[in-house]
């Protein structure tokens, strides 16, 4: 079931009837204050629901229900009157539940506490880790929670492509601590412990992606340097490789707001290409040459700029050419020739080159993708018409971002690179936009 608007009865149902959670659980689950969820149950109309990344998190929560928890969502939804029919499915297994035909044995007080945590953990996405919780005696982790774990990595992966990272960063921070404190408290096959700690530290770089796309960039840190540690534990070279990049691209953003230094992300790029020298041509390689790219064109090294570009597009055409997607691993699939169009404009950008870095957004934009880098492309190339003072159509394209964010993407770096625009907008006819960017840079 998808919920189209959020009003306070749909907020309400979904806490107290589907969830069985307090305000003060859902709050911690969802990583609000309890003062929001409370707004949220008191104000959200039909006129004026919850939006935005807000929005988001709350469809992340709708969609991780279990049969049980669905069935009574949409059976409360039905009785108010806000749906006309109950899923046949949902139905039944309501029906199920109320004439107490389910199957195995009753749950004792302890089991309820396990299935309570259970839910405060897992709130998004799909089924997690079995051990998201503190177990009272030791558990024995073997392969099959391994894979586990590297599958909800996956998942994650996957539906932050059309979320964005801002509902799933602070599901994938609480899999990462769980996943953590299994490592040290967990009797481990010692076969399977190097394979659970590598996936917990995919979970960990995976999670610091996530916080970076909502720009939440002191967790995404943190989370990269756990990600980092467990590299270094398990002499796993692709996670550290892959985490360097990330943090190479988390600097060379921050240095942009002048927060840090490139050099700093040319030198975590130098690792990357240390641990991966051994590797032919494909795309990792085509990966750090764009991030290189970027970072040099922060410094405003124009030739070096030019070198990494040219190295990159070489390496993907080389890539496309001798590296089946199905055969290189999971976090390089993104990477496409438009991928390296779109370093290449954010390059131009930062030199100062408005007009070349719009033409380039606007091929990149043009691009079929997912439907949060739809939205940051086309960020990027409202951005970049506000640069060369083309400002109508700039509010034109970043409105259409925004309707993307109201419509369930959450990613706070997306907005953020509207600033340029939300700063340009300033004609009586930009009032709407104004007014509407402002509520999303403003949280509810």
């Amino acid at each position: 079931m998808i919920v189209g608007t959020w009003t306070r009865t749909h907020v309400r149902t979904l806490r107290k009837t589907a969830l069985r959670m307090t305000q003060e659980e859902l709050a911690e689950v969802l990583g609000f204050k309890l003062e929001t969820i409370q707004k949220w149950e008191q104000r959200a109309t039909a006129e004026r629901p919850v939006i935005g990344q807000s929005a988001a998190a709350l469809d992340t929560l709708l969609a991780s229900l279990d049969p049980a928890g669905m069935a009574r969502f949409e059976v409360a939804l039905a009785d108010a009157g806000l749906i006309n029919s109950v899923d046949g499915e949902a139905l039944s297994e309501f029906e199920r539940l109320e004439t107490g035909t389910s199957e195995g044995a009753e749950h004792g007080p302890e089991e309820d506490d396990d299935m309570k945590r259970r839910q405060l953990f897992v709130a998004g996405t799909v089924a997690g880790l079995t051990i998201l919780a503190p177990p009272r005696r030791a558990a024995r982790i073997g392969m099959p929670e391994a894979q586990r774990l590297s599958k909800r990595v996956g998942n994650f992966v996957t539906t932050e492509q059309t979320v964005g990272g801002g509902a799933l960063a602070q599901l994938a921070r609480a899999d990462l601590e769980n996943a953590k404190a299994a490592l040290t408290t967990c009797e481990i096959d010692s076969a399977v412990a190097p394979l659970f700690a590598s996936a917990a530290g995919n979970m960990a770089v995976t999670a610091g992606w996530l916080y970076y796309d909502n720009d939440d960039q002191l967790d995404a840190r943190d989370c990269y340097r756990d990600a980092m540690a467990l590299a270094n534990e398990t002499g796993d070279d692709e996670l550290a490789a892959h985490t360097c990049l990330n943090v190479a691209l988390q600097i060379t953003t921050q240095a942009r707001r002048g927060a840090a230094h490139p050099t700093s992300a040319l030198r975590s790029i130098s690792r990357a290409a240390d641990l991966t020298r051994r590797q032919s041509s494909g795309r990792i390689h085509a990966l750090i040459a764009s991030r290189q790219a970027t970072a040099y064109a922060c410094l405003g090294d124009r030739s070096a700029f030019a070198r990494a570009v040219a190295t990159a597009w070489r390496e993907m055409d080389l890539a496309s050419d001798h590296e089946p997607i199905e055969e290189c691993a999971g976090w390089l699939k993104f990477l496409c020739h438009n991928e390296i169009r779109y370093h290449e404009a954010c390059g131009y950008a930062y030199l100062g080159e408005a007009s070349r870095a719009a033409e380039l957004f606007e091929q990149v934009a043009a691009e079929r993708t997912g439907q949060r880098n739809a939205a940051n492309y086309r960020a990027w190339l409202a951005s970049s018409l506000a640069e060369v003072g083309n400002i109508d159509d700039a509010v034109s394209v970043a409105a259409d971002v925004l309707d993307n964010l109201g419509r369930g993407v959450s990613s706070g770096r997306t907005l953020r690179v509207l600033e340029p625009v939300r700063a340009a907008a300033v004609k009586p006819r930009h009032l709407e936009f104004q007014q509407r960017y402002d509520r999303f840079a403003t949280p509810d």
